[in-house]
């Protein structure tokens, strides 16, 4: 006797609907999950730099004193000259700075041309000089000397009619050099760190069914469990109907 024999067709629709929900239930709860997986690398840029440092031998004073510039008054030239010599090497430091009641002209030249501005009866060049300044009242001067030999502090009073007074400093120093080298060489090895990463999704399938146990589209459990449900919902069946 066949299951449509001993229940009526409503309760074998009804039975073939639960097994078919079981066999679902049990295929969908089988999990697919998605793996994503990355590599974060990180590490030290090694860097390295040189640093150059310059600094001042002690100072040797030149000249701390007044000075007095007379005027044109009487003369047929264009200005008056006053002059400091002092002997230096090239490479060394020149710096100072002076004061006047009245402006004057201030050049820092090599002798040679101090004494060709003499003889030409010129009030200075600015070309030629290696620090100037003109018309001023004060002055702070700083250069490094290109030559050895002999140069001169140059003050030059264009007034006709007054007197220049006031008083210089100077000083003359080695410029000396320091090299300085600092290396960071920081050596740190790559750390590899495994971390999500959008985009590289590998999704995990389940085996492939076989020809002699699975049921294309179904596994074998899933249907088991089906038949299983199945019965059971037969058998309540009956004990219902019995008197």
């Amino acid at each position: 006797m066949t299951v449509s024999g001993l229940l009526p067709r409503r309760s074998v629709l009804f039975i073939m609907v639960v097994c078919a929900m079981s066999v679902f239930a049990v295929v969908s709860s089988q999990n697919f999950f998605a793996l994503a997986m990355g590599v974060n690398q990180t590490g030290i840029t090694t860097t390295s730099f040189t640093t150059i440092s310059t600094s001042l031998s002690p100072r040797q004073q030149l000249i701390n004193q007044s000075f007095t510039v007379p005027s044109t008054t009487g003369t047929s030239l264009q200005c008056e000259l006053w002059n400091f010599t002092f002997t230096g090497n090239q490479g060394q430091y020149v710096s100072g700075n002076f004061t006047a009641n009245i402006p004057l002209d201030f050049y820092l030249v090599q002798d040679t041309d101090y004494q060709n501005w003499l003889k030409q009866g010129t009030c200075g060049s600015a070309t030629e000089a290696i620090a100037s300044q003109q018309l001023t009242k004060s002055y702070n001067f700083s250069t490094t000397l290109p030559n050895s030999g002999k140069w001169d502090f140059v003050l030059v009073n264009s007034s006709n009619t007054n007197n220049a007074g006031g008083s210089i400093t100077a000083y003359l120093s080695s410029v000396g050099y320091t090299m300085t080298e600092v290396m960071l060489n920081t050596i740190t090895t790559t750390g590899i760190t495994l971390g999500t990463t959008p985009g590289t999704t590998e999704t995990t399938q389940p085996p492939a069914a076989t020809a002699s146990t699975n049921i294309p589209g179904f596994p074998i459990g899933s249907i088991l469990a089906g038949i299983a449900v199945g019965l059971f919902a037969v058998l309540i069946l009956r004990f219902r109907k019995r008197p």
